[in-house]
Formats: structure tokens, C-alpha cells, sequence
């Protein structure tokens, strides 16, 4: 299926899928605020959910970086040779911070290495979302299970879980649920014959909520973008793990240095477009415009730069355009990527 292909078949599912839903607008707002709320409210959060893992004997294993996550991933999978990573968000982003070399997928893996979609405050419970039903076999038929979670998984409460869940399914997939899914914690629950280790990575993630006008952008760390988002990337890898997609892009210069990265929105112009397929009320536009004022401030550029930076968020990029694909990329580099 071509990139045209699954952008119509992405496009159609959502539009049947939001259909079913009474009143999009108002889950997104809701989903929104919830999240806000984790970011006001995190520290708390952690301690609960620590407090509720270890009352099944269970524990976390903090790791403030990449590094110290490979370091407990390593010492637990040692004793396996078959391993399989599942390429999920927060797998993706340890192995592509930490430079990690995935083994070849086994035919049948002793351990597997998961990313968790939410963790959740009042039950000490993960939840992740799997791509289909032969990773939920795999699972189930594991040894070993590392579960890889970053500190902007969590939701306070798992009644939040059917809402975060839905929306997230829906704007990644097109579909209203995910194919499979495991809710579960750590240590050796019921049902899984394996005992489970959950890493929580902080990796930079707590520097957002340090400044409040960007704390809306810490709920959308641990989101995919669908592959057909125009905003994605002009040559989709699916398996390509060190593939960096343009949220992350976008949001590395918010977590480090907005003067250091100012680069990476500088000029960059399709914003509002990716609003499309996120499931939070978050005007990325406006941040960008933000970033752009402050670097601004201790930037001396002449009167031709400063026209060139003015705002083009309201360009649409029309489906029909993407029947061209040599027409798109020239177009979607020129307007989206700012490269």
C-alpha cells in the first residue's frame, strides 16, 4: 500500500470512527485537562503510583536517563537469549536515545521489551497498546517482560483510562480501539506466566513542567503520529527504530534549549495541520509563534528575515496533492519541514 493508499483508508476510518463519537470537541478538552492536571500534580502522582506498585510486593526501577535504563534492561534480560522488542513510543526512544542494536526478532522470544501507552496513579497498573494479537500471544508466552514507561505516561486515576485510551486509538489508528491490549503491573501478576519489570525514564521529560506556558506540551510525549500524517515524514520507515518523527522533532527544542534548537521551528510552517491528528485542544501554532518571539529577543536579523518568518499555519495541504508524490514532496519540504 502506497503512501497515498493509506492516508485515503487513515482518513476514511477516522471520519466513520469520530462519526461514533457524540461530541469529539468535548473528550478532546476533557483528555486536555486531564492530562494538565498530571503535569501540575506529577510528583504526587509518582509517589502514589509507587506506593500502590509496592503493595503487591512489586517496585520500580527509576532511571533518570537512557543510560541507567539500558544498565537495568541489560542486568534483567542477561539470562535470555531469544529477546524481542516491540516497537513501541517508549521502546522506540530508548533505543534510538541509547543507541541500542536490536537483535534480529526471535520465532519464539523468552523475553520481551514493551512500551507502556499510561501508567496509573490509584492502581499501580500499565497499560499497553499492542499492534495486534500475535504481540499479545508473544506476551503471554514470555519469560521475561520489561515494561519501558516514561514519566509522561501517567494518568492519575484508571477511570481516565477508557477516555486517554480511546482518543489516543482513534487518532493513531483511524480505529476506535486499539487490535490488543494488556492492562496489568508489575511483579507476577495473575494471567502472565512472566514476571514483570516496569522502567520509569524521566530522560529530560520533568524539564517541561518547569515552565508553565509549556506544560501543555508534556501530554503529548508519549503519542504516535499516524504514518500518513503530512507532518510524519516524506520517506515513512516503519522499521526503521532511529527514525526521529516531527513531534519529537518539534518538541526537543521545548525540553532543552529553544535558542539552542530554535532550527527545528524556525521555519517551520504546518502546525496548525498537525493539530489535525492529535487528540489533545492544543493550539501547536501558538507555541511555535512563542519560541519564535523569544529567540527573536537576542537574534538580530534584518527586515527580509523577518518577512520570511511571518506565520503560513493557515496553508491546507489538500488530499489530491498527495496523488503526485514528486509534486508532495517538493511541496510538504517546502511548507511543513523547514529544511
Amino acid at each position: 500500500m502506497d503512501f497515498y493508499e493509506q492516508h485515503q483508508l487513515y482518513i476514511s476510518q477516522l471520519r466513520t470512527t469520530l462519526a461514533k463519537i457524540s461530541d469529539i470537541d468535548l473528550a478532546k478538552k476533557r483528555l486536555t485537562y486531564l492530562r494538565w492536571k498530571v503535569a501540575e500534580n506529577l510528583d504526587k502522582l509518582l509517589f502514589e503510583f509507587e506506593t500502590n506498585v509496592k503493595k503487591t510486593d512489586a517496585n520500580i526501577l527509576w532511571a533518570p536517563d537512557a543510560t541507567k535504563a539500558i544498565e537495568y534492561m541489560n542486568k534483567h534480560l542477561q539470562p535470555y537469549s531469544n529477546v524481542r522488542f516491540l516497537q513501541h513510543n517508549a521502546v522506540k526512544k530508548l533505543v534510538s536515545t541509547g543507541k541500542i542494536q536490536v537483535p534480529p526478532m526471535p520465532e519464539k522470544a523468552d523475553a520481551i521489551v514493551v512500551g507502556a501507552k499510561f501508567t496509573l496513579a490509584n492502581t499501580g497498573n500499565f497499560f499497553c497498546a499492542l499492534h495486534s494479537t500475535e504481540e499479545y500471544d508473544a506476551m503471554l508466552q514470555a519469560k521475561k517482560i520489561i515494561v519501558i514507561a516514561g514519566i509522561d505516561s501517567m494518568l492519575a486515576s484508571q477511570a481516565d483510562l477508557l477516555l486517554a485510551k480511546q482518543l489516543y486509538a482513534v487518532y493513531e489508528t483511524g480505529l476506535i480501539t486499539y487490535p490488543a491490549e494488556i492492562l496489568s503491573r508489575p511483579g507476577k501478576p495473575r494471567g502472565i506466566q512472566a514476571e514483570i519489570i516496569l522502567i520509569l525514564i524521566d530522560d529530560g521529560r520533568s524539564k517541561i513542567i518547569e515552565q508553565p506556558v509549556h506544560r501543555p506540551l508534556f501530554s503529548l510525549l508519549n503519542f504516535d503520529l499516524p504514518p500518513v500524517c503530512p507532518m510524519q515524514e516524506l520517506n515513512y520507515e516503519a522499521d526503521n527504530w532511529q527514525k526521529v518523527d516531527s513531534l519529537t522533532y518539534f518538541l526537543y527544542p521545548f525540553m532543552t534549549d529553544i535558542h539552542a534548537y530554535a532550527f527545528h521551528f524556525k521555519n517551520n510552517y504546518g502546525f496548525k495541520q498537525l493539530n489535525n491528528y492529535l487528540p489533545y485542544e492544543i493550539d501547536l501554532s501558538d507555541h511555535v509563534m512563542e519560541a519564535r518571539q523569544a529567540v527573536h529577543k537576542v537574534d538580530k536579523i534584518n527586515p527580509l528575515s523577518a518577512l520570511l518568518d511571518t506565520d503560513k499555519s493557515g496553508i491546507v495541504l489538500h488530499p489530491k496533492k498527495f496523488r503526485d508524490r514528486t509534486k508532495f514532496d517538493k511541496y510538504a519540504e517546502h511548507h511543513f519541514f523547514g529544511k
